[in-house]
């Protein structure tokens, strides 16, 4: 059987653990979802690990989820470390700047769309390597609909406008709430 090109990996319903909560005090939910992670792990690593000629991309959308546990946090920093050396791009998606901490300088290129709020405007100019300079920060309040400051892999920033030509993917891929119809 030929290899998938696409396999999706879906976990609802897991219960992380506090990251400062020791693992005596994690409930059943809590030791089942550790254990479903390390296994969503071990499966990612396995297919990043493999043929190096074939180019991988691995998207963890909604990644806070996984930066708010011990466990999660060194899944990505494993999975990242890894994928570069094994011919895969890691796209980490999350809507607060903050959530990724340490494992921001990891990643080379960067995309941040609008911001809800001044300080993570702010947050966010300066994760691109910008000064958080308060023109800049309140243009980043407006930025809707594909429109995002980029940093590339040399660190240049600068304004970047996705249009997606096919609205049926633009309507598959709307995460803003209301914005389906349901």
């Amino acid at each position: 059987m030929a290899d998938p090109t696409v396999i999706t990996i879906r976990t609802p319903g897991l219960v992380l653990p506090d990251p400062d909560a020791s693992r005596e005090t994690y409930t059943r939910a809590e030791r089942v979802s550790v254990a479903t992670l390390s296994l969503v792990a071990a499966k990612a690593l396995r297919l990043v690990s493999t043929n190096r000629q074939r180019h991988k991309i691995v998207l963890l959308d909604e990644a806070w989820f996984f930066l708010k546990s011990a466990q999660g946090r060194a899944l990505l920093n494993r999975v990242i470390r890894l994928g570069r050396a094994f011919n895969a791009t890691v796209l980490v998606a999350t809507q607060r700047v903050a959530d990724l901490g340490d494992l921001a300088d990891l990643f080379g290129v960067c995309l941040l769309f609008g911001q809800e709020t001044g300080a993570e405007a702010r947050a966010g100019l300066v994760q691109v390597g910008l000064d958080g300079e308060a023109g800049l920060a309140y243009r980043l309040l407006e930025f809707r609909q594909g429109r995002c400051l980029m940093r590339d892999l040399d660190g240049r920033v600068g304004e970047v406008q996705f249009d997606l030509v096919s609205p049926e993917l633009l309507a598959a891929l709307d995460t803003t709430p209301g914005g389906r119809a349901e």
